[in-house]
């Protein structure tokens, strides 16, 4: 029971970090990643406290420097242009809060599970994003749920609900969509490198099972989910495909495919009987997967919201001024697009995107000499953040701050990570 209770409230802290929400009960300008970040923040001070010095890790450092580059940038647009727009003026902020967020619980799961590396971070995630779709499940499902989740926190429900969305506990919409293709990938990459996993059928099957669970509901919270389980897939098909050294194909391969195919032949016929016995389930798996769909019924691949985005969205600056160093105004209701590479060249130019994009493959790069294999999956998190771009203007640094913060499998001549963020 311990043991349970343990592994809950670490969940939870867990969700709290990647699913940022708002209490009803306190003022709702203070959500659960900046109660996480400011324990984290005391516990960095105690440590430095206890240890008598501060240290950080030089990509620590580096990437602070780059979001305070780019932060100063949007300050000089924002000024030059007279617009006092201060949405990513503020970017070093958040960074430091997300910092703060992953420092806090990088110490809660050191605590808990005695490591914080890369698998424990996965399978915890793994299990807030399952726990959240299925939180949006009950929401849509039972009225009384959704009032009893209305008690403690608060949420712009009235918004979903007249757009016909899912949505969980801080949890909708295109930034769950990001978290949710960030998560496969990690999962990907648990189902091909992590011996604990691949070495064992039943933790294999769990993975698998997982993986198929957040890609169909996550997709019916948000279509971005669709990209990283391809991505993901792609990412273990191509790794578990390769021929072994002697032209062999290994027991290891075996299972797994063998896993594979009964797993999603068994996914088929669930959602397909769902799909015929139920109206909303057929609504949800028509929206989830609206592309696949068209395809199949018109030979077309297309959704409502890449229609909207392609005919509409992609607005862009009229004078040199402007491409250069933006004009300091952003947002959606500023120049009517959700576009990321759109909205961040009109607040602050190519060279402000340019800034910003450079922070993300720096960190994402520098990461390769903290985890095993990590090369290729490095580039599918740049990728990632790429096609993000493309549909919105969010990014997925949560993510990399938790990696910035735990344990890594590499041993490095400076001091270790766990003591250096």
């Amino acid at each position: 029971m311990k043991r349970l209770l343990q592994v809950i409230f670490l969940a939870i802290i867990v969700d709290f970090y990647f699913f940022p929400v708002s209490f009803t009960f306190i003022p709702t300008s203070i959500n659960s990643k900046m109660l996480v970040a400011a324990f984290g923040f005391a516990a960095f001070a105690y440590k430095c406290i206890r240890e008598k010095s501060v240290n950080f890790s030089k990509r620590t450092v580096v990437a602070a420097i780059l979001a305070l580059v780019f932060s100063l940038w949007c300050y000089y647009s924002v000024i030059s242009n007279g617009t006092y727009d201060m949405t990513y003026v503020t970017y070093w902020t958040s960074f430091a809060t997300w910092m703060g967020g992953a420092y806090g619980v990088y110490v809660i799961m050191k605590n808990i599970e005695k490591k914080a590396d890369l698998s424990n971070v996965t399978k915890y995630l793994l299990i807030v994003c399952i726990a959240q779709c299925i939180i949006a499940l009950l929401i849509d499902n039972f009225p009384a749920f959704d009032r009893l989740v209305a008690m403690f926190f608060s949420q712009a429900t009235n918004f979903y609900k007249m757009n016909h969305r899912l949505y969980g506990i801080g949890c909708a919409l295109d930034p769950a969509g990001v978290r949710f293709a960030a998560v496969l990938i990690l999962t990907g990459y648990q189902m091909v490198h992590n011996d604990h996993v691949t070495g064992n059928v039943a933790s294999l099957a769990k993975y698998l099972v997982a993986f198929i669970i957040l890609t169909v509901v996550g997709s019916m919270i948000a279509r971005t989910t669709t990209v990283g389980a391809l991505m993901a897939i792609a990412y273990i098909v191509f790794m578990n495909a390769a021929i072994k050294r002697g032209g062999y194909v290994n027991k290891r391969q075996l299972w797994f495919f063998a896993l594979l195919i009964g797993l999603v032949l068994i996914s088929i016929a669930v959602t397909t009987s769902l799909y015929n016995s139920s109206p909303d389930a057929r609504k949800w798996l028509r929206f989830g997967f609206e592309g696949f769909f068209n395809w199949v019924e018109t030979g077309e691949f297309s959704t409502h919201s890449t229609d909207i985005l392609m005919e509409v969205m992609w607005v862009w600056p009229d004078n040199f001024h402007d491409w250069m160093i933006g004009t300091g105004r952003y947002g959606l209701f500023v120049w009517n697009t959700d576009i990321g590479y759109c909205n961040f060249t009109l607040y602050c130019g190519l060279i402000g995107l340019a800034l910003f994009a450079s922070f993300f493959i720096y960190v994402i790069l520098s990461l390769n000499s903290k985890f095993k294999d990590f090369y290729l999956l490095s580039l599918m998190l740049i990728a990632l953040q790429a096609i993000i771009w493309t549909k919105v203007a969010t990014d997925i640094f949560l993510i990399l701050a938790l990696l910035l913060c735990i344990d890594g499998d590499v041993k490095e001549s400076i001091s270790p990570e766990a003591e250096t963020e």
